[in-house]
């Protein structure tokens, strides 16, 4: 018989329910239930320093794709939640064990899919679950519609030409309440103008991106577009003048319209309701158009109907499209989203020709580079396969003294010698950044009074300053982080020896997709100057 061990643990602890401990009991089961199991039959997978909100998790990954290829006779827990704190998930992962006659056992609740009994509460289990997910949504759905008839602005950062107002209105009861609306940022609007002109001139976003980064048009938070910017900036329904022709066209999409007919004379603009949902991840998706709920906001319209329809036709058809060309995975590259250049963009993987050996090389190159066609950043590409063994070889030889892991205990142990209690550190590292702003302001007006000062010196040091600011609010982060977590600096070095413990011994056995999830858990940033690349362990 096959016999699997599944442990998991959120933090590294030493302490309570270890991974130790719960394969030690998992073990005993199997040992007390099957006298003849050897060894060699059970097979172990642990994911320390994983949450349980989703099952995301390398070696939970690992042995499902074994359990695919050749399925254990049984999975052993210690406890449910182990597996997933989402019912979804679980019942997700039932019904897969089902399909390949793979029984599943929790040592603490003692549920058993090889009973009648266990089967049946998995059955229940499953079916409260979906009740409730369904009542959710229903839920949902009601209290969007109720809120989408105000027209009112919910929260969150406001698009771009837009900003948060608070106003008072009368409810259907005759109520005054406060809401938020939208007031226009005619500066901010421009741009958005010039977007959708450029898109409707080019038909194209990327077209779009290298021009507004070669003209020098920055987002509100001063960094270039990106073309996921631009696209939601493009089908934002905010935008488009809300008239007959523009609600046509959203009734055509099926959106749910919340009883605005009369109302759409051409000067108002819309509200776009349940355009992104949250995955069990926490990341946000867009929905497709269907699912929105549109409303009429209280702000004007920015883009006449008919360019607004004209350039969601364009991006449609540019989609489909691409659906006769073959997809591209990515199955080789491990720095996706980790790689980056020291311009400070992003390197992403660009493949070549297979070799007569049918492997495909490829390089990691800049994004700005080749979006700005080398205008702002002109960095060589790097061979993706070297530098992805380079990072994995630094990885993998954690325990060396010279090594990356020896340079972020020495950090931390120099930051914890100061003292050990992160919310001093932190007030500490605020102080820091007053003095030093404070510090800005005397260079700034020490210019104005002295002609001996140069501009290039003072400008020289500010720059310096502001990177040492950058420098103290990213450390403030981390320790933030780490005191969300309730983990001590000591502890954070333990978690981070132990994650680089368990990549080296299941180094060997983890697919691709396995290796990149573990570097991004345990990896803040991989950066390439041109000739040497450096490894940043965590937020350092």
């Amino acid at each position: 018989m096959k016999f699997a061990i599944y442990s998991r643990k959120s933090r590294f602890t030493g302490k309570g329910e270890s991974i130790g401990n719960q394969i030690d009991e998992c073990r005993r089961y199997i040992m007390t239930r099957f006298p003849d199991a050897k060894e060699s039959d059970i097979f172990i997978y642990e994911d320390e320093g994983y949450s349980g909100k989703n099952t995301k998790r390398p070696q939970f990954q690992q042995m499902m794709t074994e359990e695919e290829r050749e399925p254990f006779d049984l999975i052993v827990v210690y406890r449910l939640d182990r597996i997933s704190r989402n019912m979804a998930d679980f019942a997700v992962l039932m019904d897969k064990l089902t399909k390949k006659d793979t029984s599943f056992y929790s040592t603490n609740e003692r549920f058993d899919t090889s009973t009648l009994s266990g089967q049946m509460m998995m059955t229940i289990s499953a079916a409260f679950a979906q009740f409730e997910r369904q009542i959710i949504a229903e839920r949902v759905r009601d209290n969007v519609y109720k809120l989408a008839k105000t027209g009112r602005w919910l929260g969150g950062t406001p698009p771009l030409g837009f900003h948060a107002e608070k106003v008072e209105f009368v409810d259907d009861s005759g109520e005054e309440r406060r809401c938020c609306k939208l007031t226009e940022n005619e500066e901010e609007i421009e741009i958005v103008r010039l977007i959708y002109a450029k898109y409707l001139e080019t038909h194209s976003i990327t077209k779009v991106k290298t021009y507004m980064m070669n003209s020098g048009y920055k987002t509100r938070l001063n960094a270039n577009f990106h073309v996921s910017t631009l696209r939601y900036i493009l089908t934002n329904p905010t935008y488009c003048t809300a008239d007959i022709k523009s609600l046509e066209f959203f009734r055509s999409k099926d959106c749910d319209i919340a009883d605005i007919d009369e109302k759409c004379n051409g000067e108002r603009g819309f509200i776009g309701y349940k355009k992104t949902l949250t995955q069990n991840d926490d990341k946000r998706e867009a929905t497709d158009m269907s699912e929105w709920t549109i409303a009429l906001g209280k702000h004007k319209g920015i883009i006449p109907s008919k360019d607004w329809i004209e350039v969601q036709n364009i991006i449609e058809g540019n989609s489909e499209k691409k659906l006769g060309f073959r997809q591209s995975h990515n199955s080789v590259a491990l720095l996706s989203g980790v790689l980056r250049c020291k311009c400070g963009s992003y390197m992403r993987p660009k493949y070549y020709k297979a070799n007569k050996d049918g492997e495909k090389p490829f390089t990691y190159m800049c994004e700005l580079k080749e979006t700005s066609k080398r205008q702002q950043c002109d960095c060589q590409n790097v061979n993706g396969r070297v530098v992805d063994k380079m990072v994995c070889d630094a990885l993998l030889d954690y325990e060396n003294d010279s090594g990356v892991f020896a340079k972020y205990v020495g950090e931390i142990a120099h930051i914890g010698s100061k003292n050990e209690n992160i919310a001093n550190l932190i007030k500490n590292q605020t102080a820091t950044i007053a003095k030093k702003k404070k510090t800005i302001s005397g260079l700034l007006r020490m210019a104005g009074d002295d002609d001996n000062l140069t501009a290039e010196y003072v400008r020289d040091e500010i720059a310096q300053l502001h990177k040492e600011i950058g420098e103290a609010e990213n450390e403030i982060k981390r320790l933030e982080r780490l005191k969300k977590s309730g983990e001590t600096l000591s502890e954070a070095v333990n978690s981070t020896e132990e994650m680089l413990k368990a990549f080296k011994t299941g180094f060997d056995k983890m697919s691709v997709e396995n290796k990149r999830t573990f570097i991004r858990k345990c990896v803040s940033k991989v950066e390439w100057d041109g000739e040497n690349i450096s490894v940043f362990l965590l937020d350092r």
